[in-house]
């Protein structure tokens, strides 16, 4: 093994968190090291949304103009009935004295993990280590030292005074300092198609994104730059080899397109959902952020969203704490505030939204459906739901 390599912070993970974390930390002064175990920073077909605030955060990195080059602007959305069709398109323009991007962004994840990555090989007190997995991790007198092993670069270790977790719901950080991770696991599986098809073009007035309920039939319609992304329910019941087969796939898209030539399928996936909120985000200098500090439903996009809020408030805490420029309670205050978005907002919001598409009162249905119509003709009352599915209100 080599001898270690000394680093003011190490990070270990390198998607969309791990990555604007470490970039930002970089800006601030501070020696960085990134660890990947993934080779490359694929297009992946995970998250796909990015809300007004992540926006104004990448922007001060340079990283937001590059997301809207190759993104499609969703600048309303829709709440859809299966049956019915559109209910109500929500016009973001009511956010325009609030933020200087009032609309969401739709592009792949993966497409700001390239351009962060990036912009960290040009910052000269970074190492960027991609096909490098973290395999054990070790407290020493002056902070923690990492083993890493890597496909290009053998085994490493290295050193760094302060260790953050971005590694996922898995984390290995997270396991090592026997964090709990409580929650639960939603009842269906979700099943997500990305089509070829120009939904746009064969359902009517459709937006970029549309939520659509049902009791039984409730989806997701995303437009992103490698095509439509169809989100829905799937049997449990089924093996994901089963859920993944081409005819199964077809008849699951047929619930939304009722004919499909061919098999107009660019990727497909299947995967559980959770509601996990770790039991702290901070452990002395161990902090835990994204997916490794809280995972939920996807419904409303803002899983990677808070995940990189986390990530950019973090780095602007740490910085001021390691120079005495801040006292160290301010990294609790980060760690208690940012848990309590997870638990209270992020999560309660990703969840109603889940509970309001699926519900199988006819009586609950109707009464949403009538307070979705009164948003579009109530701009007070849109401008302050917005508020809150934008994500601004979180960060204000």
């Amino acid at each position: 093994m080599t001898e270690a390599i000394d680093y003011d912070v190490i990070v270990v993970g390198g998607g969309p968190v791990g990555t604007t974390t470490a970039l930002k930390l970089a800006k601030r002064g501070m020696k960085v090291a990134l660890f990947e175990k993934r080779e490359a920073a694929t297009l992946d077909h995970r998250a796909s949304t990015f809300h007004p605030p992540t926006l104004e955060m990448l922007d001060e990195l340079g990283l937001t103009d590059p997301l809207i080059e190759k993104g499609i602007l969703a600048r309303s959305y829709q709440f859809r009935d299966a049956k019915l069709g559109k209910i109500v398109d929500l016009d973001f323009s009511v956010l325009d004295n609030d933020t200087r991007y009032p609309y969401r962004l739709q592009v792949e994840q993966s497409r700001l993990t390239a351009a962060a990555l990036e912009a960290l090989a040009l910052e000269p007190n970074v190492t960027a280590m991609l096909d490098a997995e973290v395999t054990d991790v070790r407290e020493t007198g002056a902070g923690f030292e990492v083993d890493v092993v890597s496909g290009k670069n053998g085994a490493v270790t290295a050193s760094g005074r302060y260790l953050i977790a971005a590694d996922g719901s898995k984390s290995l950080v997270r396991e090592h300092y026997d964090i709990e991770f409580a929650g639960h696991t939603y009842p269906e599986r979700y099943l997500v198609i990305t089509t070829s098809l120009p939904l746009h073009d064969i359902l009517d007035d459709l937006a970029v994104v549309n939520y659509v309920a049902d009791p039984e039939n409730w989806h997701v319609l995303l437009r992103n730059p490698s095509g439509w992304r169809v989100l829905l329910p799937s049997d449990p019941a089924l093996s994901v080899e089963e859920q993944t087969d081409p005819a199964y796939v077809l008849s699951q898209l047929r619930r939304v397109v009722p004919v499909v030539d061919g098999y107009p399928v660019v990727h497909v996936t299947v995967y559980e959902v959770h509601r996990k909120v770790a039991a702290t985000f901070r452990k002395g200098n161990v902090f835990l952020i994204g997916d490794a500090a809280h995972v939920n439903n996807p419904l409303g996009g803002m899983g990677m969203n808070s995940g990189i809020h986390d990530g950019l408030m973090l780095a602007d805490v740490l910085p001021r704490v390691d120079r005495g420029e801040s006292p160290d309670t301010d990294l609790d205050l980060w760690a208690e505030n940012r848990r309590a978005i997870a638990k209270t907002y992020v999560g309660e919001e990703t969840e109603g939204n889940w509970n309001a598409l699926r519900d199988n009162s006819d009586e609950r249905r109707a009464a949403k459906r009538a307070e979705w119509e009164a948003l579009g003709r109530d701009e007070v009352a849109r401008h302050k739901f917005l508020m809150t599915a934008s994500m601004l209100t979180s960060v204000r």
